[in-house]
């Protein structure tokens, strides 16, 4: 006969066993915790505790909408609501002429000269900003210095490039 306080637990409450991810995952979260405790039976609790908090739909609805918001911010940052998508029904316009595609080469061109200038930990903070769409508080996170740091380097990195690209 089954346990009447395993019973009255709420679903929420109980590890999801049998799940690909908890049991991927359970074994390197508890030698995780192992390293950073003494005690083998608290390991396991907290665990256990991560994968029940991981696996309440409230929680995996938070994090979809994290990774929504972070998809948002990535297609503004690239303005991806100007984007045309082109298919076979989309009439084309005439080929560029070779003096726009030599000048956009050149500009390319001059532009990577420019970024390859820079310092490597500036380059990255103008192409994390730039490119990937991300906040000077995240990349500051991710490169464990401060936001003003970051906000430093990119206001270099925008000076040498509009020096090096409007003043030659």
């Amino acid at each position: 006969m089954p346990d009447s306080a395993a019973l009255s637990l709420p679903v929420e409450s109980t590890p999801p066993r049998g799940n690909r991810a908890y049991e991927r995952f359970r074994p390197m979260l508890v030698r995780f915790f192992q390293r950073r405790l003494a005690d083998v039976a608290e390991a396991e609790d907290l665990t256990q505790e991560v994968m029940i908090r991981l696996f309440r739909q409230g929680y995996l609805f938070q994090v979809a909408a994290n990774v929504l918001r972070d998809q948002f911010r990535k297609d503004s940052a690239r303005h991806r609501d100007k984007h045309e998508t082109l298919d076979d029904a989309t009439p084309v316009g005439e080929a560029p002429s070779e003096e726009l595609v030599y000048g956009d080469r050149e500009m390319l061109k001059r532009l990577v000269a420019a970024l390859e200038e820079l310092t490597p930990k500036c380059r990255t903070i103008f192409l994390l900003h730039r490119y990937e769409g991300l906040g000077y508080s995240e990349i500051a996170r991710r490169l464990g210095v401060g936001q003003s740091a970051i906000e430093k380097h990119m206001m270099h990195a925008i000076k040498h490039l509009h020096r090096r690209l409007d003043g030659d």
